[in-house]
């Protein structure tokens, strides 16, 4: 048993000699895709927080919108219904006396225009 074991602790000693010009190295390749890999991690930890906070920023500004367009459709909505004929000739308006219509023929684009009396 101990012949194997002096034959191992000299196969260490071989290779630790061999190595020994290389440990280094490879030592501080290690430490700098260590320290790289720590950099990169932080930084996409960085950019995913600021990802989640431009999203409720942007949720938010969702939500305001939302109730903005839907207190212009409330609004728009209220003045259209008080509006009456006798309304609009207390206003000013007045029948008119010539309607015109455009058309659109087909797929080709072109329009016409034309008069109904």
């Amino acid at each position: 048993m101990k012949r194997i074991t002096n034959q191992l602790e000299r196969g260490v000693e071989q290779v630790a000699v061999v190595y020994q010009p290389y440990l280094n190295r490879a030592l501080i390749f290690l430490v700098v895709v260590l320290t790289v890999s720590v950099f990169l991690y932080c930084a996409f930890l960085l950019e995913a927080v600021a990802n989640a906070a431009a999203k409720t920023t942007a949720e938010r500004n969702t939500e305001a919108l939302t109730e903005q367009l839907s207190s212009l459709e409330n609004q728009y909505l209220a003045l259209t219904q008080s509006l009456t004929p006798e309304r609009a000739k207390a206003l000013g308006l007045v029948t008119p006396t010539e309607v015109a219509s455009v058309y659109a023929h087909g797929e080709s684009g072109s329009l016409s225009f034309g008069q109904i009396k």
